[in-house]
Order: structure tokens, then C-alpha cells, then sequence
């Protein structure tokens, strides 16, 4: 059984049964302040919640903050058996659904409750209230989910010419590693790992694997699911499910100024997503790319902690 992805002396580990037979990982930071209103913060694709630890730490101040692992990351059950049905988006707004009426039940009717994600995690959030008709948050902090745009949409053919380069390369990714130094200068060859705050990379580092029964370390999301959950990612229909989304959200896309004479398709996307919905809007996270709560965790706490609580 793997370990938890947040050391016991941070956060108390649970586990909450949710579809398939899938009993997801989840975590409650030890430190909160009293009275204070509750989050949950889901993870990106390959990552896990320990991976965020210094960003929990940060929101820690203002929210009893939980967090857990998605199916197949970190400490929750990662079968390869059944990738299509097992890794579906619409699984992982069943987890989020399970997680969110559990914190309920361990703070207490009348609670608020707030979420905020990276990547991955804001499509559970949207498919929850677009698709499960469950909308359990006050407000939406979403670091740029990778919401795909429809055909037709000026980004499309920008986006569908990215997704198969990300599926191949999750595909090919090195699981095994003699020890932490090797995983950190696997690390240091991705462009954008190389911009991790120190805290940040330190918490993927220790996070990111454990130990294989063989030796050395594995990594806790295998690049076969990694590759499965992004091949889920461009036909998923999410956008077009937007509009159904009412809660207060604000996303945070990629700042295009950041790369040059590249292009992302995300910030047009994410500012026609906000568009579409009845209380969303968007902005830039500045000088950050996608992988952005790594690269400056202090913004993107403050962003979090500026929305949800209206300062």
C-alpha cells in the first residue's frame, strides 16, 4: 500500500470510497486557523498533493485546507488495467463529488467551502456542476485547466496540433530512478520543471515517487497514465459544458509574453471559457507558464486566497 504524498506531521490522511472501487487519498493540514472557512485544492496530472505542499502551507493561514491524490497519483489506487473507463474525466468529477460530501461531513453544515486547482483538477470542478448537477463551492480558483476548444474556435487547430506532442512525451517518460539525484536532473531536462521555485521542486522531489520493490524510486503516476488521462483531455466536450457552470470562478492562464515568438493556445481559450460562463473571469498569472502554482506558489496562493475570500 503506497504511503501518503503529505508527511503525517502536516496533514492527517483518510480515505474516501468513490467509484469503481477506487478509495481516494485524501488530507486535512494540521494547521488552521479557528473558524476558519474550508478548501480543497486538487492537484495537475502526474502530480499529487504532496507535490504542493509549500502552496498548502501558504493557504494554511487563512482556510482549513484539504487536499487528496486523483486516482491513479500518489496514494490512491493507480490499476492499468481498464485506462479508458478508469481515467474518463467524468471519474474524476466523481472522486472530487465523493471528497467534497466528505470534507462536508468533517466540518459541519453551514460551512463555507471553497476549491481551487491546477490544471487537471479544474475539469473535475467543472464536470461536478456541468454534468453531476452538484455545485458544493462558493467559489472556483482554476490555474488553468486544460479545457480544450471546440471545433471551430480560433485556438482548435493551435491546441490539436499540441495534444499529441504531450501524449507522446508523457508516453515515453522515465519511471525509474536509482535515487532522488537522478530524478532531479531527469527534471532539470523539462524546460518548464526548470522554473520551479526552490520550495516547490524540493516538494516534487519528495512527493513524485517511492520506492520500488526492486530499488531506487518509481515514479507515484506512471507516464502510461499520465499519456491516458492528456489523450482524455481534447474530445472531452467540457467547454461547451461551461456555460452550465454558475458558481463564482476565476481562472489564471499562462502569460503569452512569457514565451516569445511561441504561441499557447490556452489564454484565448481560458478568456472564452470565462466568457461563456455566468460568473466566470479570467487573467493572467504574470511571468508564469502552465506549470505556474510550481513556478510562483506565492501569487498563486494570494490569487486564491484574494478570490475566495473577496478581499
Amino acid at each position: 500500500m503506497p504511503g501518503p504524498t503529505l508527511p503525517p506531521s502536516f496533514a492527517e490522511g483518510f480515505a474516501v470510497p468513490s467509484t469503481g472501487g477506487f478509495a481516494i487519498s485524501a488530507y486535512r493540514v494540521l494547521e488552521a486557523p479557528s473558524e476558519a472557512p474550508a478548501l480543497i485544492f486538487a492537484h495537475a496530472n502526474s502530480f499529487n498533493a504532496g507535490c504542493y505542499q509549500p502552496l498548502l502551507a501558504r493557504l494554511s493561514a487563512h482556510f482549513q485546507v484539504f487536499a487528496y491524490d486523483a486516482r491513479g497519483h500518489g496514494a490512491s489506487p493507480s490499476p492499468l488495467e481498464d485506462i479508458g473507463r478508469d481515467y474518463a474525466m467524468r471519474r474524476f468529477a466523481e472522486d472530487l463529488d465523493a471528497v467534497a460530501g466528505r470534507v462536508g461531513q468533517m466540518t459541519g453544515p453551514g460551512a463555507a467551502l471553497h476549491f481551487a486547482s491546477h490544471s487537471l483538477g479544474g475539469l473535475a470542478a467543472i464536470l461536478l456542476e456541468a454534468e453531476l448537477g452538484q455545485a458544493p463551492f462558493e467559489s472556483l480558483t482554476l490555474f488553468e485547466p486544460p479545457i480544450y476548444p471546440p471545433i471551430g474556435h480560433p485556438e482548435r487547430p493551435a491546441a490539436e496540433a499540441h495534444a499529441p506532442k504531450i501524449i507522446r512525451w508523457a508516453a515515453r517518460r522515465r519511471n525509474h530512478f536509482p535515487d532522488r539525484e537522478a530524478l532531479r536532473e531527469e527534471a532539470g531536462k523539462i524546460v518548464t520543471y526548470r522554473r520551479f521555485a526552490g520550495d516547490m521542486m524540493e516538494a516534487y522531489l519528495e512527493a513524485a515517487v517511492e520506492p520500488a520493490p526492486d530499488g531506487g524510486l518509481i515514479l507515484r503516476c506512471p507516464g502510461e497514465i499520465e499519456s491516458a488521462i492528456y489523450g482524455n483531455c481534447p474530445d472531452s466536450g467540457i467547454f461547451e459544458l461551461t456555460a452550465n457552470v454558475a458558481t463564482r470562478t476565476r481562472f489564471f492562464a499562462t502569460d503569452q509574453a512569457v514565451l516569445a515568438d511561441l504561441h499557447s493556445w490556452a489564454p484565448a481559450t481560458i478568456a472564452s471559457i470565462a466568457a461563456n460562463m455566468p460568473r466566470g473571469e479570467w487573467r493572467t498569472m504574470p511571468g508564469c507558464l502552465h506549470l505556474m502554482v510550481q513556478e510562483d506558489p506565492d501569487a498563486c496562493a494570494a490569487a486564491i486566497i484574494d478570490h475566495a475570500l473577496q478581499n
